[in-house]
């Protein structure tokens, strides 16, 4: 991790310290995810942060005076400048510049939507406010999907390779969540008709430790986009091993775990444990 990204996690964290409606997601979060799962295969860079802000779409001096209100320590060296208005399918930009020189040094970009869920992601002690794995992926699937794959948003079949190695995928909930947050899943004409440009686009990317070999991401995602692709709203879940897709609403033992982990998280976030609570984990460990 370098300087700018200790940076970025330490303003995420102070945030989320706070009551502000500012949830997080983009790549922060995708590598938080990908760090608790154990992924160390593939790291990338990135240069600024993504969010949601939740609550009453605010003026932008609500949003920067809230930003400059949670920043807590940080607000002596750093402030938030307004530097783009949001609108209909435009996110709000705001620059964190040093106070001391005026030079920016990272930008935000936030959209004013709500989200299918959140949760609480750790960056060693602090603990980072963000929007569930799901809604990442469909954010990156629906990337992909479009003409977007191969002219500015070809790190996205970096991170789709990556989570699908990781968490569970099961193709009804990404479209579900699709719907939820109104996230259109389209064709991947792109990826599929493309694949030169793509390459080309794909073989420029840099900053990317354990980059796989193109034709081997390729291959893999080829399998994995076909049902979304397909419109195939269906009960499957992807197996990274196999590189294919197991139809059926069978868990495994891993994903029984991950939903214990996740039920004795919301205790302790909710800070009381309930009959029903206890009841339901008691059945899962069983």
């Amino acid at each position: 991790m370098n300087e700018r990204e200790r940076i970025m996690y330490k303003i995420l964290g102070n945030i989320s310290e706070t009551n502000a409606p500012i949830i997080f997601k983009g790549a922060l979060i995708t590598k938080l995810i990908l760090a608790e799962n154990g992924f160390t295969n593939i790291e990338r860079a990135t240069k600024d942060i993504d969010a949601n802000w939740i609550g009453t779409p605010p003026t932008m001096s609500v949003l920067t005076d809230t930003i400059n209100h949670s920043l807590g320590e940080m607000s002596i060296l750093f402030e938030a400048v307004p530097s783009r208005e949001y609108g209909e399918m435009k996110s709000a930009g705001v620059s964190i510049r040093e106070k001391k020189t005026g030079d920016e040094i990272l930008s935000m970009d936030i959209d004013i939507k709500s989200v299918s869920g959140i949760r609480t992601y750790y960056q060693g002690e602090m603990a980072i406010k963000g929007v569930l794995a799901n809604e990442i992926l469909v954010d990156k699937i629906a990337a992909c999907s479009s003409d977007a794959v191969y002219k500015w948003r070809t790190k996205d079949v970096i991170d789709v390779y990556a989570l699908s190695h990781c968490v569970e995928v099961n193709v009804k909930k990404i479209f579900n969540v699709s719907e939820d947050v109104k996230r259109k899943i389209l064709s991947f004409d792109a990826f599929y008709n493309k694949k030169s440009e793509l390459k080309h686009s794909y073989e420029k990317l840099k900053g990317i430790t354990g980059k796989p070999e193109f034709e081997t991401l390729y291959a893999y995602l080829d399998k994995f986009f076909k049902p979304f692709a397909n419109q195939e709203k269906i009960e499957a879940i992807w197996n990274s091993k196999n590189t294919s897709w197991h139809k059926g609403k069978e868990l495994s033992m891993e994903s029984w775990t991950k939903l214990i982990q996740q039920e004795k998280e919301k205790r302790q976030i909710t800070g009381h444990e309930t009959e029903q609570s206890k009841n339901k984990i008691k059945s899962w460990e069983k």
